[in-house]
């Protein structure tokens, strides 16, 4: 009971500090919004990045067109000496005919018919390589391009590569630029709490002289700093679930592939803010008030 009574009453303290020091309150919580704005953003590019990322390295591999004539036992010697190469997690022979079925069945999916104008056409044999690593991808072209069965190597390992330094790119600017406006909301918030702890001075005094321990004192003050956070955490949840239906076609278009922005991921985004906006303005004031009691304000 004596809980619930000091939290109501550290509520209603943090309450009324946010509205008498309204002016510095409500441009402390701008800034959180501008840096949950920035956070939220970076979260939904690196996750649109990191799942582009991780569709392509599935998809990373080597096909090998075989030369023409190869007999079946030369096939068979081929597939089983490639599957025991380092970094091989399986060799699938493709035959012409299996790959004009693919060729019909890809049309199909885009409900097209596949049309030849009457003309044969024979398509290659191959053998496809999934890897147990993308890295490996280098070394087992190189062993492939020593064999006189090949005739010709292909893999997506480039575009996979050029996707990774993208995404290290955009990460470390990303991250870096977030710790600079993470900086600038603390000092905000210190220097909010700061003023409301100087125009309670006499206040705080007379709760001193009465026995109040610093606990009974500070708390009311890092709740008004958490206030400004949750408040700015809110408003940017609102903002980007307003946003979040025009942003995933988008995401689409801009990665041309499937993307992490489902419901499981603004779920994922919206308790990030919240969490961040609450540790920020907690630590804002809890910073702040102790240098200050410490002094003996």
């Amino acid at each position: 009971m004596g809980f619930l009574r000091f939290l109501g009453f550290t509520v209603v303290r943090a309450g009324q500090g946010f509205w008498r020091n309204k002016m510095m309150s409500l441009a402390a919580t701008a800034t959180v919004i501008l840096m949950l704005v920035l956070l939220s953003g970076l979260v939904i590019v690196l996750g649109g990045l990191n799942s582009g990322l991780a569709y392509i390295e599935s998809k990373v591999g080597v096909t090998a067109r075989l030369v023409d004539g190869l007999a079946p036992e030369a096939v068979d010697q081929l597939v089983a000496e490639v599957s025991a190469l380092p970094g091989v997690a399986s060799v699938e022979f493709v035959s012409p005919e299996e790959a004009m079925r693919r060729l019909e069945q890809a049309y199909a999916d885009r409900g097209q018919t596949l049309e030849t104008g009457g003309s044969d056409i024979s398509l290659y044999a191959s053998i496809e390589v999934a890897l147990t690593d993308p890295a490996a991808a280098t070394s087992v072209s190189s062993a492939l391009g020593e064999r006189p069965e090949i005739e010709r190597i292909t893999t997506i390992q480039e575009q996979y590569d050029k996707l990774l330094g993208v995404t290290n790119v955009v990460r470390l600017a990303g991250l870096s630029a977030m710790i600079l406006v993470g900086l600038t909301v603390v000092f905000m918030i210190v220097n909010t709490i700061r003023i409301a702890v100087f125009s309670r001075s006499r206040e705080i005094e007379i709760m001193r002289l009465v026995g109040a321990s610093d606990a009974f004192i500070r708390w009311p003050f890092i709740m008004e700093g958490m206030l400004c956070g949750l408040l700015g955490a809110v408003f940017t949840v609102l903002l980007v679930a307003l946003v979040w239906g025009p942003i995933q076609p988008l995401l689409i278009e801009i990665f041309q592939m499937p993307t992490a922005v489902g419901a499981q991921f603004f779920t994922f985004v919206a308790v990030l803010i919240l969490s961040v906006g609450l540790v920020v303005g907690m630590l804002g004031s809890w910073i702040s008030v102790r240098a200050h009691l410490a002094a003996g304000v």
